[in-house]
């Protein structure tokens, strides 16, 4: 049975989230005025939330479909690494 991975591709949207936010930070040192604070609020800052929301749902996730895989195993196959 393939097993689904949910793990890899959020740590890639992770991490992806973390070179938007270090490239923000650089930015913020050039522009700092009423327009890049609002580009934070309306897009940077609601990202941010919406990612650690589907990071958080990836791991619970991520347990169950583990349990269910293993739930699916015939009783032979539970001891065996795939």
């Amino acid at each position: 049975m393939k097993r689904v991975d949910f793990i890899s591709p959020a740590a890639r949207l992770e991490d992806a989230l973390k070179q938007l936010e270090a490239a923000w930070i650089e930015t913020r040192e050039q522009w700092d005025d009423s327009i890049s604070q609002k580009v934070e609020g309306e897009f940077l800052l609601p990202i941010h939330a919406q990612v650690r929301t589907m990071m958080d749902a990836v791991s619970k996730m991520s347990v169950k479909m583990r349990k269910a895989e293993q739930d699916c195993l015939h009783p032979r196959e539970r001891n065996v690494t795939l």
